[in-house]
């Protein structure tokens, strides 16, 4: 990690391009060589961010989700910034486009194909031990070679054993927060995701999916 001043931090975001931002600032941005800088503020006194680093944490699950052969950014070089009690990561971005812009511009029928693929991918994920509490339809890209792959990493633990069912219902959960996303995997191709899942799990694992599905969501009669 290097330790960088307020002047070397504003000639690095010159010609830059905000992407995210809230009440307290700057969250990301696109520099002008492509790659993306992702800041991180210490919230409150008692935080995780004192034990870890948000930016560590990021840069953790990038080595991670590679070994396990999930596609991610890489990152090029850890920052802190003192004077402005931020840490960040940069890194350059994921080629190819979020899989609810994709899907948007798709007819029925290749999406159909492309939900059982992601029901495929989510089962990798939890049989892997990846628990990506804030994962949806926004964070999973689909790369130009029609692979997934993940961005946006810090809410994220991997760990050693396949989640357990409190897990995977929580995940399934909140992947259903948003309307439109919930349209396509509950309805219009509910089965093709209960399919997909099935294909990278246990017979268990699977019934317990469509079980936690179907209580959240009761099939249309």
């Amino acid at each position: 990690m290097r330790t960088i001043s307020t002047l070397q931090l504003d000639a690095l975001l010159q010609n830059s391009t905000p992407i995210e931002s809230d009440g307290f600032g700057l969250k990301v941005a696109r520099l002008s060589d492509g790659n993306f800088l992702k800041f991180y503020r210490r919230k409150r006194l008692l935080s995780s961010a004192l034990w870890i680093l948000p930016s560590k944490r990021f840069a953790s699950n990038v080595q991670r989700l590679k070994e396990l052969g999930v596609a991610c950014p890489d990152v090029v070089e850890l920052l802190l910034i003192p004077d402005r009690q931020l840490n960040a990561v940069l890194y350059r971005p994921l080629p190819g486009d979020t899989l609810r812009n994709h899907w948007r511009r798709i007819d029925a029928e290749q999406r159909s194909i492309e939900v059982r693929q992601f029901g495929a991918f989510l089962a990798h994920l939890h049989q892997s031990g990846v628990y990506f509490r804030s994962l949806h339809l926004g964070n999973v890209l689909r790369l130009p070679d029609g692979t997934l792959g993940l961005i946006d990493l810090s809410d994220m633990k991997v760990g050693s054993h396949p989640l357990n069912a409190g897990k995977r219902k929580r995940n399934i959960q909140h992947i259903l927060r948003y309307p439109e996303d919930t349209a396509w995997l509950t309805q219009q191709h509910r089965q093709d995701w209960v399919a997909g899942y099935a294909q990278n799990c246990s017979s268990r694992h699977a019934m317990s999916f469509e079980r936690a599905l179907n209580k959240a969501y009761p099939p249309l009669p």
